[in-house]
């Protein structure tokens, strides 16, 4: 009986998907020191785009794929979705105020770009207004913006970083699989 559960427990396993990369592709030192010491109090305001479910992830219909993400992170969290069609609107700003990080989801992937051609532009538009919003803030000097790139692997996911060569703090991620997104908080936050 004893041989049964082992052989049971090792399929199960077998058939848990991989985890995708977390890659830090760049962060200053003193950037990554503070992201890893926040104050227990400070805010991570998180935008992430709508998008649907990764192909790979079993999650409940109606939550957002990002969810996990969330809950994964080190301290309190303000979610802030966003639309691509309608890019940064008038509300989002006002999320920044009380942020201690801001961190912006891209999620380039083929079943995102699949849906929508232009889905990493838009995305990419909406990241750099936030950031410049954040630069322009004297009050923000201290908060940094982390850039999380889902872009999968491969020659794109090269062309993605180019494209976002700008941003001082780059994560990229293979997918948005739960498994994944708890890997790419524990690179960033320890």
């Amino acid at each position: 009986m004893g041989d049964h559960k082992m052989k049971r427990s090792s399929r199960a396993d077998s058939q848990q998907p991989a985890v995708g990369r977390a890659v830090m592709v760049r962060c200053p030192a003193q950037t990554l020191m503070r992201l890893r010491t926040l104050n227990e109090a400070e805010i991570i305001t998180l935008f992430t785009p709508v998008v649907p479910h990764s192909p790979s992830a079993s999650l409940v219909k109606d939550m957002d794929p990002f969810e996990p993400l969330g809950r994964a992170l080190p301290r309190p969290v303000r979610h802030v979705p966003f639309r691509m069609d309608l890019g940064m609107t008038d509300l989002h700003p006002y999320f920044l105020s009380a942020s201690g990080v801001v961190v912006v989801v891209i999620c380039a992937t083929e079943n995102v770009l699949g849906h929508n051609p232009e889905a990493f532009e838009r995305q990419l538009r909406f990241a750099r207004s936030i950031t410049s919003k954040v630069e322009k803030d004297t009050s923000m000097a201290s908060v940094p913006v982390v850039l999380l790139a889902i872009v999968g692997n491969g020659v794109k996911a090269t062309v993605y970083e180019q494209a976002v060569r700008d941003f001082p703090v780059l994560l990229t991620l293979d997918d948005y699989t739960p498994a994944t997104l708890e890997r790419g908080v524990r690179t960033v936050f320890g």
